[in-house]
C-alpha cells in the first residue's frame, strides 16, 4: 500500500506540472501533435587503414647560396675610425689595407723607435769601443785600490799607541816618585816640570788611540772601495757584453715589432684576394674591438649556408648527402652533402675555439655535377636531408597512433566492435609512421 501511495503522490505532481506549463487558462487540445525529441548526432571519428609501402624520416631547413671562402673582418683594438678605402662590393687583394683607426700617436712613436734603432745600429760600434775603454779604467781602478794595504797603517797605530800607553805609565811613576820626595817637591818648578811630563804623556796617549781608531777605520772604509769598485768593473763588463750582443739593438727591435703590432691591430686587412660583402664602417665612428665590421669573400667557389637550431643539429652527420632546390624554383633540384656543422656537432671549431673561429653556420657543398644547379649568390635554398628510408613496411599515419604513459596503441575497428593493441613503431616522419608489431596489412584503425 506504501508502495502504491508513493507512486499516486509522483503522478499528481508530474500532473500538475504538465498543466501549469501548458499556459494555465487553455485548455489543452486532444488532437495536439506531440513535439518529437531530435535524434543527437553522433560524431565519427576518422579511420585509417594499415598499408605496406616506403618510410622515409628527412629533416628540412632553409638556407643561402654563399661562398665556400668568407671570412668577418674586425679590428683588434677599439677606437674611432680614421679611412675606411673601400666600399661594399669591391674587390681588394691579399694585403691590402680595408680601414684602419685614429693611430697618429702610435705612428709617431713608431717613427721615433725606429729612427733610435737606426742610429743605435750605427753607433754600436763606437759604443762598444767607449764600453771598453770604460771596463779597462774601471779595472784598473780596481787594481790601484788592491795595491794600498790599509794593515800597515793599523800596524804602525798599534805601535804608536803601545809606546804611548808606556809613556803614561813611566809618567805617572815618575810624578808619584817626585811627590815622596818633599825636599824635591817643595820646589815649584820640579812639580810643573812632573805635571807637564804626565800631561804631555796622556795626551799623546790620546792621540795614539785617535789614530788607531782612524786607521781601523781607513782599512774599513777601504773595504767598501775595493766592493763597490768590483761593482762598478762589473756593470761595466755587463754593458761591454750588452753591447757586442746587441741587446739594446734587439730591445729596439722588439719594441718597433711591438709598435707595429699595435699599428696592425688598429687595421682591417685583406687576408685574401676577395670582394667586401658587407661594411658596416665608417670615418669618425667608435668600434669595438674584435666586433665584426667587415665580410670577405671569395665568390669565385659557392656552397649553402644555413644557421641551424641544437634539434635540427643533433640529427645530421657530416658527409650526409643532401637533395636541394632553389625557393624561389623548387623544381629544379641539385644534390651535395654537408661539409662541416658546427661545434660540438662537427668540426666546426672547438671548446677552446678564438674569435676568429666563431662561424657557427653549417656549410653544405654543392656537387658540381648537378645539371640543374642554376644558382647564385644569395639565394634561398630548401634543403632535404634523408635521415632513414626502409622499403616494403607496414605504415600508419601519425593521427592513427595514440600514446598512454609511454605506451604506444592503436584502436582496431572489428565488425561492430573496437579493441585497443599495443604496437612497435619504427622510424617516424610527419607523415608515416612504420609499424614494426602488433598490426597487419588492411586492418583499420580508428584515430583520434
Amino acid at each position: 500500500m506504501v508502495y502504491r501511495a508513493k507512486h499516486a503522490v509522483v503522478f499528481l505532481i508530474v500532473v500538475i506540472a504538465l498543466v501549469g506549463c501548458s499556459g494555465g487558462d487553455a485548455a489543452p487540445s486532444e488532437n495536439a501533435t506531440p513535439t518529437p525529441i531530435p535524434t543527437p548526432i553522433v560524431p565519427t571519428k576518422p579511420t585509417y587503414v594499415v598499408q605496406r609501402g616506403e618510410v622515409i624520416n628527412t629533416v628540412q631547413f632553409t638556407g643561402r647560396i654563399a661562398p665556400v671562402v668568407e671570412e668577418p673582418l674586425f679590428f683588434r683594438s677599439s677606437g674611432y675610425v680614421a679611412n675606411v678605402f673601400v666600399k661594399r662590393n669591391d674587390w681588394v687583394e691579399e694585403g691590402d689595407i680595408v680601414a684602419e683607426l685614429e693611430v697618429t700617436d702610435l705612428k709617431n712613436r713608431l717613427a721615433e723607435v725606429e729612427a733610435a734603432l737606426q742610429s743605435a745600429v750605427a753607433n754600436n760600434e763606437q759604443r762598444q769601443a767607449e764600453a771598453e775603454a770604460e771596463l779597462h779604467t774601471a779595472e784598473l781602478n780596481l787594481a790601484k785600490l788592491k795595491a794600498i794595504n790599509p794593515s800597515l797603517d793599523i800596524v804602525n797605530a798599534e805601535v804608536a799607541l803601545e809606546r804611548a800607553q808606556r809613556q803614561l805609565t813611566y809618567a805617572e811613576r815618575e810624578y808619584d816618585e817626585a811627590k815622596n820626595r818633599p825636599w824635591e817637591w817643595k820646589y815649584d818648578e820640579v812639580k810643573e816640570n812632573y805635571t807637564n811630563q804626565l800631561r804631555d804623556a796622556e795626551l799623546n796617549l790620546m792621540v795614539a788611540e785617535a789614530n788607531y781608531s782612524q786607521a781601523r777605520q781607513a782599512a774599513q772604509v777601504h773595504t767598501y772601495d775595493v766592493q763597490i769598485q768590483e761593482q762598478t768593473v762589473e756593470l761595466a763588463q755587463m754593458r761591454l757584453a750588452q753591447l757586442e750582443s746587441g741587446l739594446d739593438i734587439e730591445q729596439l727591435r722588439l719594441t718597433v715589432e711591438s709598435l707595429n703590432s699595435q699599428l696592425n691591430d688598429a687595421r682591417l686587412v685583406a687576408p685574401f684576394d676577395g670582394k667586401i660583402m658587407s661594411l658596416s664602417v665608417s670615418e669618425g665612428r667608435s668600434v669595438e674591438a674584435y666586433r665584426d665590421v667587415a665580410i670577405l669573400a671569395d665568390p669565385s667557389e659557392l656552397e649553402i649556408s644555413a644557421d641551424l637550431t641544437d634539434r635540427v643539429l643533433v640529427d645530421l652527420v657530416e658527409g650526409m648527402p643532401v637533395t636541394a632546390a632553389l625557393v624561389s624554383r623548387p623544381d629544379e633540384a641539385f644534390s651535395g652533402e654537408i661539409r662541416r656543422l658546427p661545434y660540438p656537432y662537427g668540426s666546426g671549431g672547438s671548446q677552446s675555439s678564438s674569435v676568429e673561429d666563431e662561424d657557427k653556420s653549417t656549410r653544405v657543398a654543392i656537387d658540381p655535377g648537378s645539371s640543374n644547379a642554376q644558382y647564385e649568390e644569395g639565394d634561398l635554398v630548401r634543403v632535404t636531408v634523408v635521415l632513414e628510408s626502409k622499403q616494403d613496411v607496414l605504415w600508419l599515419v601519425p593521427q592513427a597512433v595514440r600514446t598512454f604513459e609511454g605506451r604506444k596503441f592503436v584502436v582496431v575497428q572489428e565488425g561492430d566492435g573496437q579493441r585497443r593493441v599495443d604496437i612497435t613503431i619504427g622510424i617516424e616522419s610527419e607523415d608515416r609512421v612504420e609499424i614494426e608489431e602488433g598490426l597487419e596489412e588492411g586492418q583499420v584503425i580508428v584515430g583520434r
